[in-house]
This record gives structure tokens, sequence and C-alpha cells, in this order.
């Protein structure tokens, strides 16, 4: 610990979590304890497209042991809700905002109800619940109903969805389109290509991947009967949100009349972030039930119900001068929606129509994408949510130019990137980056990576029958952007500081990282430090933990709360010290008359404020807000080393090394962790992981970790990470995000780095994921070729 109270920020502060963490002692939904708990299980549809003619639930009622089953029948007749959109699509022309249709709209994209009637439109879409006296009962009984389905077929693909023999997910949405975008300048775009030099052109398509907590969602809900209110307790990365989506689309009652509470939660990435149909059934079952219901998701549920993420395809053209310069860009993108739009769902295929030039200075753009309904889960943010598809499509294409141009990639990429003199830059697609020097980034990135004694290192693999290559991307990332968040401080006479802020950790260190930027912002030590989120009576405002918001918007309201509380204890401290206010200095916990050693610390202030009257809960305190202006861009170099074995395609990651610019590095430990992960979920992307169904029936075949492969700690190297930091200009300690800019570097290169390991053996494309089957398959049909 620093006694003195000052300089934690910047520093390898051990994170506070890990030992009550490592000790067992976490609290996680499913180890809270209910007196008269019962168990929710949900019945789900096997077909990803049919008419549900008759769901017969007699035999499950019957049981000894169950207390109810219901469909979407009963929940109809209940006037319950749907679940609607939450992130607006772009509207088609020019509309003005006034004459928007509302969020939810049912004319922009249907709610998801709740229980499905009528129609399921994709396979693990909930029918109908069971809750009894236990779990093992309630799948018992689950088993009993019998649903007469009448199939329909189905469409999965992404490319499939818009071809005009299509099967329809909705009637009243022709040709499955949901929405377009379109930006750039098209008339510029031609008369760039038209000059062009060389123009090349790829087709990509990222495959859609499910999203992998290590605590699969699980929830308990209670109702209250005396005060007419819910309570759900919830494995969520937004506690605040869901629980007001929930009292106004679903139940329709006034938002405090639920209570959200999350305490540990074992993972998020995007898939925590939205209301799902089992949060609003606990509830509903609880106040049917007059008992707390649980719902503990399985694994296999995980793969079938929580939202998926990526899922876009992509059809790219790049002209470039004699010298490689780029000249314009044109492409045209199609995202994969699924059934519905779900809360978040536009959100990807937005940032893709901002981020798609990357860090490259692209004077000319024309951008199309269609976002299309399909019979298959939810898409919505993913760690990154569309920038990781974004880099890797630029990414791509420029590695594929520069091969064709005979430009070492590197290169050309360096006669592309933006150069720090031009910072701000705006982008062709009206996107500011604020700061950033990308070419020292590429040669940090390059010394770390021992770039010099590659050639040495691919000699040594062909003398062993292998396959070396080296890849590299240049990325940024959109983020920290959004409305407004809050935070207060509360500063109490025994001396802890407790702060209520609106974000909710799912692993991001906020314990540690939010106690380092107040304890030095007061000049007291870290351990005097509480901070309380997760519960919507403590913090009823906040919008949770996404978007990389945490430390950039949070975190910079907690600041301003911070050294708002300092001014408020700056009279009390005045009056006992019998001063001026102006006259007073802070520093170290301690408010001092300046010139003498007369001073009173802030604890003191705190007492002294309660006996003026303040509520002794709090002490004294101090609430602030802070809304983002800008979006922060973190940004950095990549670079990956890949070895190849020609006989089994398998593909070993032998180095990784990043080099990234996040702005003022509150925790450099948390930091480096924070980026090794994602981009663990990047390499998982580029050669592992796709969710799979089949063409057919439409039936997800990659149902579980049996058929779905994850990354493990001996698929991956040893990360050198070097961190850049040159401060945002517009966040208070300069800070930019840095959650989700790892898994937006590594999936571009990695399968760069596979890319140059096969260029030798004529190979210019690679299905997505490079699974040893699929780069066996291509250096098989290399050797024929």
């Amino acid at each position: 610990m620093n006694p003195a109270g000052t300089g934690y920020i910047g520093r390898r502060i051990l994170r506070v979590e890990d030992e009550r963490l490592l000790r067992g002692h976490g609290n996680y939904t499913a180890d809270a304890a209910f007196e008269s708990l019962v168990h929710m299980v949900v019945l789900r549809s096997d077909h990803p497209a049919a008419e549900i003619k008759r769901i017969d639930a007699e035999a499950a009622r019957a049981m000894h042991g169950v207390l109810g089953v219901w469909t979407g029948m009963d929940l109809c007749a209940e006037g319950l809700g749907g679940i609607p959109w939450e992130d607006r699509p772009p509207p088609q022309g020019s509309v003005a905002a006034s004459e928007l249709p509302p969020a939810g709209d049912p004319s922009v994209a249907m709610p998801q109800p709740v229980l499905a009637s009528g129609c399921a439109r994709y396979q693990g879409e909930p029918l109908a619940i069971v809750v009894a006296e236990s779990a093992e009962l309630a799948r018992d009984a689950a088993e009993q109903i019998i649903i007469d389905y009448a199939p329909r077929p189905a469409v999965t693909d992404t490319r499939r969805a818009g071809v005009r023999d299509a099967p329809q997910v909705w009637p009243q949405f022709p040709g499955n389109r949901a929405f377009a975008i379109r930006c750039g300048d098209a008339a510029l775009t031609d008369a760039a290509f038209a000059r062009a030099a060389h123009v090349t052109r790829l087709s990509i398509d990222i495959p859609r991947l499910v999203q992998n907590p290590m605590e699969p969602r699980n929830y308990v809900g209670t109702w209250d009967a005396e005060k007419e209110r819910y309570t759900l307790y919830a494995a969520a990365g937004k506690p605040q949100a869901v629980g007001r989506s929930a009292a106004r689309e679903i139940f329709r009652i006034p938002s405090d009349k639920i209570r959200v509470i999350s305490r540990d939660v074992g993972g998020g990435f995007g898939s925590r972030n939205v209301l799902y149909p089992e949060e609003v059934l606990v509830l509903w079952a609880a106040r049917k039930t007059g008992r707390p219901v649980r719902w503990l998701g399985s694994r296999s549920e995980n793969f079938l119900s929580d939202t998926q993420a990526r899922d876009q395809a992509a059809d790219i053209s790049l002209a470039l001068d004699e010298a490689g310069r780029i000249l314009g860009l044109r492409a045209s993108v199609c995202s994969n929606l699924g059934a519905y739009l779900s809360p978040k769902g536009a959100i990807p295929p937005i940032i893709v129509s901002k981020i798609l030039t990357g860090v490259y200075d692209i004077p000319a753009v024309d951008l199309e994408i269609r976002a299309y309904y399909t019979n298959t889960p939810p898409t919505g943010p993913y760690r990154g949510a569309g920038t990781p598809e974004a880099i890797f499509m630029i990414e791509r294409a420029i590695d594929t130019a520069a091969r064709e141009m005979h430009i070492a990639p590197a290169e050309l990429r360096r006669r592309n990137l933006i150069p720090a003199s031009a910072m701000p830059f705006t982008t062709s697609l009206s996107v500011t980056i604020d700061s950033g020097d990308l070419l020292t980034a590429m040669r940090v990135a390059e010394e770390a990576a021992d770039l010099p004694g590659f050639r040495q290192r691919r000699e040594q693999s062909i003398h062993n029958g292998k396959l070396r290559g080296i890849g590299y991307a240049n990325m940024i990332e959109w983020a920290g952007v959004g409305p407004a968040e809050s935070a207060s401080v509360s500063c109490l006479p025994d001396g802890s500081v407790i702060v209520r802020i609106g974000s909710m950790s799912n692993g991001q260190s906020h314990q540690t990282v939010y106690a380092q930027m107040i304890a030095d912002t007061l000049g007291i030590d870290i351990a005097r430090i509480r901070i309380l989120q997760g519960d919507s009576d403590e913090v009823p405002d906040g919008l949770g933990t996404g978007a990389s918001r945490s430390v950039t918007v949070s975190g910079s309201a907690m600041l301003r709360a911070g050294d708002a509380v300092i001014q408020a204890g700056r009279v009390h401290a005045a009056d006992m010290l019998e001063a001026s206010p102006d006259d007073l200095a802070f520093a170290n916990g301690r408010y001092r008359i300046a010139g003498t050693d007369r001073d009173v610390t802030l604890e003191q202030v705190a007492a002294r404020a309660v006996a003026g009257g303040a509520d002794a809960r709090n002490g004294l305190v101090a609430t602030s807000q802070y809304r983002p202006a800008e979006s922060t861009c973190p940004n950095g170099c990549h670079i990956a080393e890949v070895e190849v074995d020609p006989e089994t395609g398998m593909v070993t990651l032998e180095r990784y090394t990043i080099a990234q610019d996040i702005g003022r590095a509150i925790n450099p430990m948390v930091v480096e962790a924070q980026l090794i992960g994602g981009v663990t979920q990047g390499i998982g992307q580029a050669l592992l992981e796709r969710a799979i169904f089949d063409p057919e029936s439409g039936q997800l075949l990659s149902g579980s970790f049996t058929d779905y492969c994850m990354p493990r700690a001996d698929n991956l190297p040893s990360f050198t990470v070097k961190l850049l930091e040159l401060p945002c200009t517009h966040t208070p300690m300069g800070m930019k995000s840095c959650g989700e800019i790892g898994a937006t570097g590594g999936p571009a290169t990695t399968f760069n780095a596979v890319m140059d390991a096969l260029a030798p053996l004529g190979i210019t494309s690679l299905p997505m994921p490079a699974t040893p089957h699929a780069v066996f398959q291509a250096i098989r049909s290399a050797r024929k070729g």
C-alpha cells in the first residue's frame, strides 16, 4: 500500500478483487440462497422455423411438485409486452429526428416475444416454462409437454438471406432486409477507381461466433406482494438498464418497481448486456407462485439462447495508384441480425459504417451495408461490436493488395497510415481521431517482434518441414461514446470512502482501477475506498458496462465527483479552521490553511458534515456526471508469427506482439491483461471458432464444446506488450479505452500470418477460421494445382 495516498495512477497495483475470488468467496448469482426457492426450466423450439399449432401441457401440470406451466398465450392474456430494439438503425433517406418512430417501434423491427406463440423463428426460441420444486422435476415435467409443429423452410446463411427465393422470416420485411446503411461518396469513389493503377478485389466471410463467458446466464426473481415490487438477481452487465427495460416495455410499471442486483459476474463481452426472456420469466413466475424462482442456464442453452456475434460477409474493392497509395475503397457488406433485431443488434453494422477505413488515409469511400433477418439466434455486440469485423476487412484488403503489387505488406501500410502531424484527423466516414502516432506504433511493434530475426526463424522452419509466416494489423477502436454516466463519492467520519458508480464489472478490475483513481484524487490510502455497483437501489442511474466506457466515461464522472466532494468539504473545513475557503489548500486528504500547519482531515470534515445534518450513511457526499463529447480512439499495431505443418494443416502461434496506444494507463498490469484477453478471443475467431448451421434443416450443428472449439492455454504463445501513452485530448486524465482493442486486432493479425505462411504455395484465399482442415484442404488443392 501507499501510505501517502498518492501516486497510485500508473502503478501495477495487484487487483484487490483477487484474494476474495481465489479463496472461493465470490458472490455470484448462482451462489445466493433463498428460502422456499423453486426452479424454472425453459422449453425451447426444436425447429428454426415452424408454426406452433398446439402446446399440450396437461401431463406436466398434473405432476406432483410442479407449481405451474405457462406458455406465450398466458403472457399475452396478461398483457406483457415483448423485448424491443433499443439502438436505432439508421433511417432510410433524409428524415428529421422528430419524424422518427420511437424506440422499439414495431414498424422498424418486431419485438421479441418473451414466450413465442403461433410461430417459432429460431431453434432455441422460448415457447413455455415449467416451475417446480426442483430443477430435476422441472426438467422431467418439460419432457412431458407435447408441441405440435408444422416446420417451415429456414434460412441461416448471411449471403443467402437476401436472394430472391430465400425463405422469409417476416412477411412485412420482404427480402429479409431489416435496414440498410449507405455512406461515403459514390461519385468521388467512382472517380478514384477510374484513375487507379491497380484494383484489388476480395470477398470475405466472417463467421458467426457463440459468446461463451465462463459463467452461464442465470437469474433469480422474487416478488414482494406488500410493496408490489420485483427484485431480479442477475448475472448482468447492465443491471439498471435491464431493470428499466423490463419495467417499461414488458410489465409497463414504474422503473423503481423492479430492483436489479448483480454482484460478481463471470465474464460478459456483450452477451450480458441486454434484456433476455428468462429475466422477465423468473420475475413473472415469482409473482405467480409467490416464491423465489431460479433459472440456471446450461452451457447447451447458452449455444441456443444467448445473443451471438459477428456473422458478416463483405465484397471489397481497393483502388491504388502506382506508388501504392490508396485512392478509394468500395464495399458491400451483409450483416446477419438473426430472427429479431436484438436490443443492441444494430450496433455492429453501424460501427462497421464508421470504422471500415481503419487507421488509413483513404480519401474516397463508397459503402453499403445491408442487415438481414435469418432463422438463427439474434446477434449483438461482442467485444469490439463491429470493429473487429471492419478491421479484418480493411487489413485483409491491404494485405491482398500488397501481395498483388509486390510491395511488402508492412511497407504498404506505412505508405497509407494517417500521420501524427495530421491529428486530429477526420476520416472519410466522419470519425474524428483525436490523437495517435501510428508510425511509431508500427516501429515499436517491429522492434519488439524481432523482425530482423524472422528470416532465420523461417529458414529453420523450412528445414523442419514447416511453413512460417508473419502477419500485421493496424487497428483503431471507436469507443467510449454514448450517453452520460454519473457517480457519487461519499466520505464518512470513520475515514472510509464509498464510490457509487453505474458501471458493472464483469472481470475488468473495477474495484482496483477505480480505487486507484479516487485515491489519487483525494490523496488517501487505497484501502479506505469501497466501490459500490450493480444494485439499482444503491445506484439507480447508469448504463452498466459496454463500449469500453468504464474508465473513460464512468471513471471520468467519478473523478468529477471526487473534485466536487473536495469542494463541498471546503466550506466545512473553513468553518472548522475559522478561515476563508479561498485560503485553504487540499492535499493528501487534508485541508490546510496555506502557509501554516493548521489543518483538518477529510474524515473530520465528514464528521462535521454529519453533525450539521448530513445523512450519516453518506457523510460528505457529492455527485457528478460526465457526458463524452467524442469517442476515444485507442490504436496500435499487432504482429503475429505462426508456423504451419503442411502435412496436417495445424497452425501453431509462435509469437504475438502488441504495441498499443491506450492513452493514460491507470494500471499497466490490468491494461496488459485486458489486451491479452481480447487478443486471445481474436485468435479463437481466426483459427478455431465458428457456429455451423445445417444448410438444409437450419439446425445448429456446433452446439457444444465438442463441436465448437475455443482457444486453450496451449494454443497461445507468450505475449509481448508495449504500451504507448499518448493522452486522449478530451478525457480528464487522457485515458483511452482498452477493453476491446485486443479483440479488434487479434483476428486480422493472426489470419494474415497464416496467409503469409501459405503464400509460397500460391494460396491466396482461405475460409475463416483457419482450422487444420481448412488449411490442409488449401494446401492439398495448391499441390494438385
